[in-house]
């Protein structure tokens, strides 16, 4: 195997991960981003962790309520996702009319949810971790919620047309769509 060097790929050769759209709101105002580096932190309670630019329009809801929603989009969204995560809500923009994206009442927390992710979380921080310009969101995991079309015995399953999103950098995505088995030799 040749190998090159290159000068800035982490964000390339770390992700894809699985691309999500963090809502929040405070009931007079709300707002949707796409979110690359996102990892679940803990299984018992569940805990994701999320990194923030702090000068995003919708952090400001975040850090106003405590809480957050982790919307799982699947491939069908991917003009959702990259409009959500390049158009800025300081602008006045409305992302949810523009992108048409249907607000769904979350059970635990303010913040709006997307109907249209297969899957949604609903979080409340515990923990901010101040990066500069970026905070690190550690959050519980309060409600979750999965299209059972793709969720069975309590696994993901790609049977049914599941295509997760994964960004690239740019416009670039690509999906995972199946499950590989691997075995111990």
């Amino acid at each position: 195997m040749s190998k090159i060097k290159i000068e800035s790929g982490a964000y390339s050769l770390l992700n894809p991960g699985c691309v999500v759209l963090i809502s929040a709101g405070d009931g007079g105002g709300e707002g949707v981003f796409a979110v690359t580096w996102n990892m679940p932190i803990r299984k018992d309670p569940a805990m994701v962790a999320i990194e923030c630019g702090q000068n995003h329009y919708t952090y400001q809801f975040i850090r106003k309520t405590g809480e957050f929603g982790v919307n799982i989009p699947d491939a069908k969204m991917v003009n959702q996702v990259l409009g959500c995560g390049t158009v800025s809500g300081k602008t006045g923009v409305d992302k949810f009319e523009r992108f048409g994206l249907t607000r769904q009442t979350a059970e635990k927390i303010k913040a709006p949810l997307l109907a249209q992710a297969f899957a949604n979380l609903e979080c409340r921080v515990t923990q901010v971790v101040d990066m500069g310009a970026s905070a690190l969101l550690l959050a519980q995991v309060v409600s979750a919620q999965v299209d059972d079309r793709h969720f069975v015995d309590g696994q993901l399953v790609f049977d049914n047309g599941l295509q997760l999103l994964h960004h690239l950098g740019g416009r670039r995505f690509c999906v995972s769509d199946r499950v590989l088995m691997g075995e111990m030799g």
